[in-house]
């Protein structure tokens, strides 16, 4: 009899380890996604979510440069083991403009502000003195009005270049490797 309860507390440690290495990779996923997306005044970067069973973080959707999201962990012994668990994280943005943000509809644009309000914004800046035609995606910018100017504060279609990049598949990879390692 101990020597299941042993294996079932080295199982419980693998399954905790392995939990706690997708979480980061959410974390980090998440991470990248306020970096790489538009920041003007911050709300986009700030309303992006994690979510795995009955459990959800959230961003405070307000603005201001990125706040990092910090998922719980699972300790070692906080949950028994089933085979037929399946963890699920998912990361989505609630963003009334997300699909804007996103890159994935057209939209009107106007600033509110001359300059983005974000460090993250004012570091992506670019700028075209000519207006942009409306509607038009976000990264969209020139050719409309000369005597106005348009910007933007990511490149065309990040979020679809992110998502196609191969960059979660290394990042999940290199967390569940160290979180295997941890165990050795």
């Amino acid at each position: 009899m101990a020597k299941l309860e042993a294996l079932i507390k080295d199982v419980d440690r693998f399954y905790s380890s392995v939990y706690n290495g997708v979480k980061r990779s959410a974390e980090q996923v998440v991470h990248d996604l306020q970096q790489e997306g538009p920041s003007w005044t911050g709300t986009f970067s700030n309303s992006w979510q994690i979510s795995e069973g009955q459990k959800t973080v959230s961003g405070n959707g307000k603005t201001g440069d990125p706040i990092k999201l910090t998922f719980p962990e699972m300790a070692a012994l906080s949950r028994q083991f089933r085979t037929n668990d399946l963890v699920v994280f998912s990361i989505l943005n609630t963003a009334e403009h997300r699909d804007l943000a996103m890159d994935k509809a057209e939209g009107t644009f106007r600033r509110p502000s001359p300059l983005p309000q974000t460090e993250l914004g004012r570091r992506k800046f670019y700028e075209i003195n000519e207006g942009r035609v409306n509607p038009s995606k976000r990264w969209n910018v020139g050719g409309g009005n000369p005597n106005s100017a348009s910007s933007r504060t990511a490149v065309p279609d990040w979020y679809s270049a992110y998502i196609g990049s191969g960059r979660i598949q290394r990042i999940i990879k290199t967390e569940l490797s160290v979180s295997v390692q941890r165990l050795a």
